[in-house]
């Protein structure tokens, strides 16, 4: 087996946290609600925090929004990540999705019992939770031959065995469901740190 090199030959493309919460009605059906945090510290628009929040994942919603501090950042994740990913780009909530200036973006650190994220746009509140989190492991996918917009993508996840999502003290109606990360099980709800996409050479 050939040595892998210590240098990454690509271009960094983001860095810093991408927190995912999908709620489901049936956990064998569709998405029902989800929520999409980029907390980053470098990205091709500089830093920012992008927050994707559709309450209702199959329908316009007056509540599905993006908030973000750098809306140059958020519409770049928008159009270039979401729209092309096979998790997000049928779903109708994120049709004509409103990309709304936000000015709070908190966290509350309880690990590894809870972990809070709080958005705050005018008199708007969105409140995602991660409740019980696992053990953290670390993720990498290596970009394939012939994949557009290759990439490789580094991760430290912590799955929740529980999760929650409110906009405006609402509680948005659905439960977690398993995943797959290669041989690990996780959940639907899960928290990404010192997360990072490299964009690979040609291959």
């Amino acid at each position: 087996m050939a040595e892998r090199p210590i240098n990454n030959p690509g271009r960094v493309l983001i860095a810093g946290e991408n927190h995912v919460l999908r709620l489901r009605s049936d956990p064998q059906g569709p998405d029902a609600a989800l929520v999409n945090h980029f907390r980053l510290r470098l990205s091709p628009h500089g830093p920012g925090h992008a927050v994707f929040v559709l309450a209702d994942a199959n329908a316009a919603d007056p509540r599905n929004a993006c908030y973000t501090d750098n809306p140059a950042l958020a519409t770049w994740l928008f159009d270039w990540y979401l729209r092309g990913s096979p998790l997000y780009q049928d779903l109708e909530g994120l049709v004509d999705l409103p990309i709304v200036t936000a000015g709070g973006f908190t966290f509350v650190d309880e690990l590894p019992r809870r972990w809070t994220d709080t958005v705050r746009a005018g008199e708007v509140t969105v409140r995602a939770v991660w409740n019980d989190l696992a053990t953290p492991f670390h993720v990498e996918r290596l970009a394939q031959p012939g994949e557009p917009g290759a990439m490789d993508v580094f991760s430290v996840l912590m799955s929740a065995s529980d999760a929650a999502l409110s906009v405006d003290g609402q509680q948005i109606p659905g439960v977690v469901f398993p995943r797959q990360v290669g041989s690990q099980p996780i959940t639907s709800a899960f928290l990404a740190f010192a997360e990072s996409w490299v964009k690979v050479p040609s291959l």
